[in-house]
């Protein structure tokens, strides 16, 4: 389905290194993985000029990988490690320039994103400029919609690097009252702390 899906498109190859990261897997190790692809065929046409589709074959295509970090709970607070996943979605853009059609294919997991895209183009709800009744229109709401992408993805940062903060300084203190207990001796009934060189001396 996807082969018929990405070949009646014609996506751009370059989209497959996006999509193969996603997947049941014990770790995480396409955390790193991060790009923004291109192709364009603005000056001579690509493949077969097919009017009745809305496709003039002159084309740019896009591709790139977002990610967001969300709080899985819906509990007050900032949570430990496992209540935080790091969200991505892989995105892919195809937009005819003269006959101004768009194709849209996104990639992550749950459908949240679908909902605020379809929630984003509605009619009833749509933002003031975000027209489709002409090329330069299109295209215009097409970059409208990639900024709404972006912001999708800032959006938990704030609360995961705050949680992140207040995680590694507890760790530290922790670490730092450890080490003052080590360092702490009892001479009889009064303890003190003794530097490096009163231990050696004793």
């Amino acid at each position: 389905m996807l082969t018929n899906v990405l070949s009646y498109h014609e996506v751009m190859p370059a989209y497959l290194d996006f999509i193969l990261a996603f997947g049941l897997k014990y770790e995480p190790d396409d955390l790193k993985f991060s790009a923004f692809m291109e192709q364009t065929t603005l000056s001579a046409p690509r493949g077969p000029v097919t009017t009745e589709l809305g496709r003039s074959g002159r084309q740019f295509q896009l591709c790139y990988n977002l990610r967001t970090a969300t709080k899985k709970s819906e509990e007050n607070g900032l949570g430990n490690h496992q209540e935080w996943s790091i969200q991505p979605a892989a995105i892919h853009h195809q937009f005819d320039v003269i006959e101004g059609t768009t194709l849209w294919i996104v990639t992550k997991g749950g459908r949240d994103l679908y909902h605020r895209y379809k929630d984003f183009t509605a009619s009833s709800v749509r933002p003031s400029g975000l027209a489709f009744t002409s090329p330069e229109e299109c295209l215009r709401s097409s970059l409208s919609t990639h900024l709404m992408f972006c912001r999708w993805a800032t959006e938990g940062w704030r609360w995961f690097l705050k949680w992140l903060e207040m995680t590694v300084e507890e760790e530290v203190g922790q670490s730092t009252r450890r080490q003052s207990r080590r360092n702490r001796h009892c001479i009889g009934d009064e303890c003190g702390y003794l530097d490096l060189t009163s231990r050696i001396l004793l």
